[in-house]
C-alpha cells in the first residue's frame, strides 16, 4: 500500500468536489425514490421504512471509489434520507402542531427572541462498542435479543430495523472492497474484514470509523457531531501494531494524515469534532503516545478541520497542553480545552453518576455527553437574553414586528421591579422554547428512528427501545442562553442611569431606545463609556452576571423533557450573536438597534477594557457548572505576549487559572489586529488565514464584513 500521503494530497483535496460515481454499479438516487415513496405508503413503521430506505442505498445505490486514498466511503444517497425526515417532520407538525411552529418560528425568524426544535443532528455514536464488537458482533447482539420471547410489536420493529441496517453496512463493505481490490489490495482487505469480523489493527479500525461516518452523515440522513475520544480508540491498535511489527510509527503517521484529511476535503459542515486527552470513567488520565502523534501529525496538515476537543484533567500533562498551545500561538486554532472538573461536576447536576460522566465527549461545539451511554439532543433551542430587556421597555412587544412575543410585566417604578421583570420575561420565553422541544420530542418516534445508533448503545439494544424514543440510559435535551455580556451591560447602564443618578426616567430611557438613540448622541455616548461593564472585574457588573447565570440554570436544569430525560443549560451564543442583535432593539449601554450582541462568555465587543485576567475574574464569578450543556471563553492574544518559551508558559498559566477559578472551557486566537486589517483589504494575499469563529474555524477573508470587523476590534484589545 502506498502511503505517501504527500504526492496524493492534492487530488485527495478535490476528492468531493466532483465525486465519479460508477453508473454501472448501481442505480442513482432519483431511480431509487419510487420504491421509497411505495414503502411510505404502505403503513409500515417509520423505522421499518428507514432501515429498509437504507438498505436499498447500501445494496443497489452507486459507489464511487478513490485509487489515490488508502479508505474508502463513497455511496450515492443523495438527500434521499435526509428528504425522508424532513417529510416526516413536516408531517408531525402539519398534524399535531402547526400553531406551536408557526408561534415559534414568527419568535425567532422575525424577533431573534427565542427558539425550539427537534434535534436529531448533535449524536455521539458508541465508536468504542464499534470498534471492540465490529459490525458482525453489533448484529449477532441484536439477533439474541431479538430471539427472545414475548417481545412487543415495537421490540420486534426496533430489533428487526436495527438487522436491516446492520447488514445493509456490511454489504456496502463488501461492495467497496470488491470495486477497490484490483488497485488496493491492503484496503480491499481491510473493508473485508470490517464486512466479516471486526478491526485487527489501527488501520482497519480508522477505515471502520470513516465507513460509519460517511454512511450515517451523508446517506443516513443526520449529523455525526464526534467521531469520540480518537486517543483512547486508537492507541490499543496502535500499541499492538508497533509490538507486533504490523505497522511502524511512522507509517501509522502517515495512515493519519490520510485519516484527518478525508473530513477536511469532505468540509463537514462547522467541522467534525474529536476529542483527547481527560480522565477516564476510573479517574485515570488517558493521554498516551496517540494524543501526541495526532496533535502533532494534524499541526503538520495546516487544516482546521477535524477541530479538536481537548480534555484537560489536574493529570494532564502540561507538555501536552503545551504542544496544543503551540499549535494555536502558531496559527492552528482549531482547538477548544475542556475543564474535566468542572464539566462532571456539571453533568453531576442533571443525575449523571460519577463514573459516567468522567467518560464525557463534548459533542458539536462545547456540549459534554456520557460516551455512549446518553443522547445528548445538545441544540434543542435558545433564549436570547438580551431580548428580555427590550420586551420590559415594550411591554412584551417586539419592536421591529409588533408582535407580543414576551409578556407585559407592567410599570417599572424601581431596580428591583426591573430585575423582577426581566426573569418574569426570561421564564416566559424559556418555558415557551422548552414546552415546544417537549411538544415535537413525543413524536421523534415518527420523525427520526435511528436504528444504526441505537444498536451502539447497551440501553437501548436491552430494553428493544430506540435512541429517539427514550432507549438510552441519558435522554437529554437542551437550550442556551445567549449574549450574557451584553445583558449585564444594559441591566447596569439602567441601574445607573435611571435609578442611582436618575439621569432620566425608565420610560423616557425607553422611549429613546425605541427611537434608536435619536437625538440622544450625548447620552448614548455616556452609557456607551459607563465604567461598570461586563468583563472588566467589576464587582456590581458580576454580582448581576452571578445573579442571572443562577436564575437561568434554573429555570432548565432537571426540567422533564419530552423523552423520559431532563433538559440541560448552555451559556455560550456560538455565532448567534449576529444574527439575534439584527432582531434586537438598541440597548441601554450605548448599543443601536440591529449591532451584533456579545458572544458565548465574552465582554460586549470593546468593552473589556482591563486585559484578559480581569476577563477571567468576571466569567468565573458565575457558577459555571451549572451549566452542563456547556459554556465558552473566547480570548484572543498579541503574538508578543505568547511568544518563546516564557510566552509558552504564560499561555499555559492563563488556561490553568481559568479553569482553576471553574471556567468551563476555553479556546482561541494569536493574532496581530494589523494582520487583520490588511486581510481585510488584500484578501489575496491572506487566504489562509485561520480564525477560530466560535465551535469551528474559518479563514478570515471568507467570513462577513461584520464578522471581520468584530474580530477586529477584540484584537485591539489584545494584550
Amino acid at each position: 500500500m502506498n502511503l505517501n500521503f504527500a504526492a496524493k494530497r492534492e487530488a485527495l483535496a478535490r476528492q468531493f468536489d466532483d465525486i465519479q460515481w460508477q453508473t454501472d454499479s448501481g442505480s442513482s438516487p432519483q431511480d431509487l425514490e419510487a420504491q421509497v415513496q411505495l414503502w411510505e405508503q404502505t403503513g409500515l413503521p417509520h423505522a421499518t421504512i428507514k432501515a429498509k430506505t437504507f438498505a436499498l442505498i447500501c445494496e443497489q445505490g452507486q459507489i464511487a471509489i478513490d485509487r489515490d486514498d488508502i479508505f474508502q466511503d463513497k455511496l450515492n444517497g443523495g438527500k434521499l434520507m435526509v428528504e425522508q425526515r424532513k417529510r416526516w417532520e413536516k408531517q408531525v407538525k402539519d398534524t399535531y402542531l402547526k400553531e406551536q411552529t408557526d408561534a415559534i418560528r414568527r419568535a425567532w425568524r422575525d424577533c431573534g427572541a427565542y427558539t425550539g426544535h427537534g434535534d436529531y443532528g448533535h449524536i455521539s455514536p458508541n465508536s468504542k462498542l464499534l470498534l471492540e464488537m465490529g459490525l458482525v458482533g453489533l448484529l449477532e447482539r441484536v439477533e439474541r435479543y431479538a430471539a427472545q420471547e414475548n417481545l412487543s410489536e415495537s421490540q420486534h420493529v426496533f430489533y428487526d430495523s436495527c438487522k436491516i441496517m446492520l447488514n445493509a453496512m456490511i454489504t456496502v463493505a463488501k461492495r467497496l472492497s470488491e470495486a477497490i481490490r484490483p488497485y488496493n489490495r491492503e484496503n480491499a482487505d481491510a473493508l473485508w474484514q470490517i464486512a466479516v469480523g471486526k478491526p485487527r489493527n489501527t488501520y482497519e479500525a480508522m477505515q471502520l470509523l470513516i465507513l460509519y461516518f460517511f454512511l450515517h452523515e451523508y446517506v443516513a440522513g443526520a449529523r455525526v457531531r464526534t467521531l469520540g475520544r480518537l486517543d483512547v480508540l486508537l492507541y490499543p491498535f496502535y500499541k499492538k501494531d508497533l509490538e507486533s511489527g504490523s505497522y511502524t510509527k511512522a507509517e501509522i503517521r502517515e495512515m493519519l494524515k490520510f485519516f484527518l484529511h478525508k473530513f477536511w476535503s469532505a468540509k463537514v459542515p462547522f467541522d467534525l469534532p474529536f476529542c483527547l486527552g481527560g480522565i477516564d470513567e476510573s479517574g485515570n488520565e488517558v493521554t498516551n503516545e496517540m494524543s501526541y502523534l495526532i496533535v502533532q501529525t494534524y499541526n503538520s496538515l495546516n487544516i482546521y478541520s477535524p477541530k479538536i476537543h481537548i480534555r484537560v484533567s489536574d493529570q494532564t500533562s502540561a507538555d501536552f497542553v503545551k504542544l496544543v498551545l503551540s499549535c494555536i500561538r502558531g496559527g492552528n486554532s482549531s482547538f477548544v480545552f475542556v475543564n474535566d472538573s468542572i464539566a462532571t461536576k456539571a453533568l453531576r447536576g442533571v443525575g449523571i453518576t460519577e463514573t459516567d460522566a468522567r467518560n464525557y465527549v463534548p459533542i458539536g461545539c462545547y456540549e459534554p455527553a456520557v460516551w455512549g451511554v446518553e443522547l445528548g439532543c445538545t441544540g434543542n433551542g435558545a433564549i436570547n437574553l438580551v431580548k428580555a430587556v427590550e420586551f420590559v421597555f415594550t411591554r412584551g412587544r417586539d419592536l421591529k414586528s409588533g408582535e407580543m412575543i414576551g409578556i407585559d410585566t407592567g410599570e417599572i417604578g424601581s431596580y428591583e421591579a426591573f430585575i423582577d421583570a426581566l426573569k418574569r420575561q426570561l421564564c416566559y420565553i424559556t418555558d415557551r422554547a422548552a414546552q415546544y422541544v417537549i411538544d415535537i420530542e413525543k413524536h421523534y418516534r415518527e420523525i427520526y428512528p435511528d436504528p444504526i445508533l441505537s444498536c451502539q448503545y447497551d440501553e437501548s439494544v436491552r430494553r428493544g427501545v430506540d435512541l429517539y424514543e427514550g432507549g438510552a440510559k441519558y435522554n437529554s435535551s437542551s437550550l442556551y442562553f445567549y449574549c450574557i455580556g451584553s445583558f449585564v451591560d444594559a441591566v447596569c447602564a439602567v441601574k445607573q442611569l435611571v435609578f442611582e443618578e436618575k439621569r432620566l426616567s425608565f420610560d423616557t430611557l425607553g422611549d429613546i431606545l425605541k427611537k434608536d438613540w435619536a437625538n440622544a448622541e450625548t447620552l448614548r455616548q455616556v452609557a456607551l463609556h459607563l465604567p461598570v461593564k461586563y468583563g472588566n472585574g467589576n464587582p456590581v457588573a458580576d454580582a448581576i452576571a452571578a445573579e442571572i447565570a443562577d436564575f437561568c440554570a434554573g429555570l432548565v436544569n432537571n426540567r422533564p423533557n419530552g423523552r423520559g430525560g431532563v433538559f440541560k443549560a448552555s451559556l455560550f451564543t456560538i455565532d448567534r450573536c449576529f444574527y439575534v442583535g439584527e432582531r434586537t432593539m438598541a440597548t441601554p449601554d450605548g448599543r443601536h438597534a440591529g449591532a451584533p450582541l456579545s458572544k458565548n462568555m465574552c465582554a460586549t465587543t470593546g468593552m473589556d477594557k482591563n486585559g484578559v485576567t480581569a476577563l477571567i475574574s468576571s466569567v468565573t464569578k458565575m457558577d459555571l457548572s451549572k451549566f452542563p450543556n456547556g459554556s465558552v471563553l473566547d480570548i484572543i492574544l498579541h503574538p508578543s505576549a505568547v511568544q518563546g518559551e516564557d510566552g509558552l508558559d504564560a499561555f499555559y498559566a492563563l488556561l490553568l487559572t481559568y479553569f482553576r477559578q471553574g471556567g468551563f472551557a476555553m479556546h482561541g486566537n494569536v493574532f496581530h489586529v494589523k494582520d487583520l486589517r490588511a486581510a481585510q483589504k488584500e484578501p489575496e494575499k491572506y487566504k489562509t488565514l485561520q480564525v477560530r469563529v466560535c465551535g469551528w474555524n474559518a479563514y478570515f477573508v471568507e467570513l462577513s464584513k461584520v464578522e471581520q470587523d468584530a474580530f477586529i476590534r477584540q484584537a485591539e484589545n489584545a494584550i
